[in-house]
């Protein structure tokens, strides 16, 4: 009834929950970072960040890239299913994100990754990522991410898809250790 009135009066109520600002952060400082789904504007925070390309996780029906995105940056989508998909993740489908990351930062093109929210897919590949070439464990990667990402919270099935990436790299290590 109040907000039938206020329109009725031509007053505007301001939306109880507004797109907050672009959060980007960093995995890597200056190299990788993480986050949601970029909106209309939030070029302008990317830009300052000096982030180069843009490789996003969710579908075009999730949310499309705004074109001051597209205009700025970079761009790829990569599809990775989150718990929403009646699909898991598979191996090779985050084998394919975390080299497009590998392939961006060894061009010195800071990355900015994202999925829809920043909780599932993004903070996954990162993970990976910090697994398998800054050579941290699982658990470590991890809290890292949760540290400088709180709302990191990858999927059962994603972390599975980890170890499995990850397993040649921590077997192949700990041959080598074996051999000394």
């Amino acid at each position: 009834m109040i907000n039938q009135v206020r329109r009725l009066l031509g007053i505007e109520t301001k939306s109880s929950s507004p797109i907050k600002a672009l959060s980007i952060d960093w995995v890597l400082p200056g190299k990788l970072a993480v986050g949601r789904l970029p909106q209309p504007g939030d070029s302008t925070a990317l830009l300052k960040a000096n982030i180069k390309f843009v490789l996003t996780l969710c579908a075009e029906q999730e949310g499309a890239l705004p074109k001051d995105i597209t205009d700025n940056f970079q761009c790829l989508r990569l599809v990775l299913p989150d718990r929403f998909y009646t699909n898991e993740m598979t191996v090779e489908e985050l084998a394919g994100a975390v080299t497009v990351v590998r392939e961006n930062l060894e061009k010195s093109m800071p990355t900015y990754v994202h999925c829809l929210a920043g909780i599932e897919r993004s903070p996954t590949v990162c993970i990976a990522y910090l697994c398998k070439y800054e050579k941290m464990e699982l658990w470590e990667a991890a809290n890292w991410l949760k540290q400088v990402h709180p709302n990191s919270l990858p999927h059962p099935a994603a972390l599975r898809a980890i170890r499995e990436f990850i397993a040649p790299v921590q077997e192949d290590s700990r041959d080598t250790e074996g051999r000394q």
